[in-house]
């Protein structure tokens, strides 16, 4: 939880609710009773914060009929950089490392890659995951399903031992080499392990 605690300290929890929300899934249009239910809240806690974000040009709001629906502004000159902030810490990595915390001990390094880790995903993009540890894929298949749900994307394990990952990171032109030439976000593990180069 190191890196709620910075989110924290910038933004209140429902605001980070909403822009994790929106940011995960800009292309998506939502009005407030939908975000309500899917946040698990009232919608009248939800209306300050969606006018004052609306306000800022972090979100753009359009009227339809009786509607008022809200999604992020892909223009706002700080889109990037929230969404890059929350993929780190209140979205995509933060829902990854909690769906995947009651397997903890049998996973050694896990870590987005593709599309979602460099910011180039589509929005029908997967999330590719790698994992590296002693659980088997029926092991990842609740507390993924569970993250899916919440994430709005579908995803992709590809599932090594620590021992096949070694052999495959040190091979030259390998799919598992090529991957770790990438941008990856990490979401459980060693930095340095993530990091290190084949020997």
């Amino acid at each position: 939880m190191r890196n709620m605690r910075t989110l924290d300290a910038l933004f209140p929890k429902r605001r980070q609710e909403i822009l994790a929300a929106m940011l995960m899934r800009p292309e998506k249009n939502w009005y407030i009773s939908e975000l309500a239910k899917h946040l698990d809240v009232t919608p009248s806690s939800l209306q300050r914060e969606l006018q004052d974000l609306s306000r800022a040009g972090i979100l753009s709001s359009e009227r339809k009929g009786r509607l008022v629906y809200y999604q992020a502004n892909v223009n706002s000159p700080v889109f990037s950089d929230l969404r890059g902030l929350l993929l780190k810490t209140g979205g995509l990595v933060e829902v990854l490392s909690e769906a995947l915390k009651p397997l903890e001990k049998k996973l050694s390094l896990v870590f987005v890659y593709g599309s979602m880790a460099s910011g180039q995903e589509l929005n029908d993009s997967d999330v590719d995951l790698m994992v590296v540890g002693g659980a088997r894929p029926a092991d990842l298949a609740l507390p993924l399903r569970r993250a899916r749900e919440i994430l709005g994307r579908e995803i992709n394990p590809t599932v090594y031992t620590p021992a096949e990952f070694d052999l495959k990171r040190k091979t030259k032109g390998s799919f598992l080499a090529k991957v770790m030439d990438k941008p990856r976000l990490l979401v459980m593990g060693d930095r340095d392990e993530l990091d290190r180069s084949p020997r």
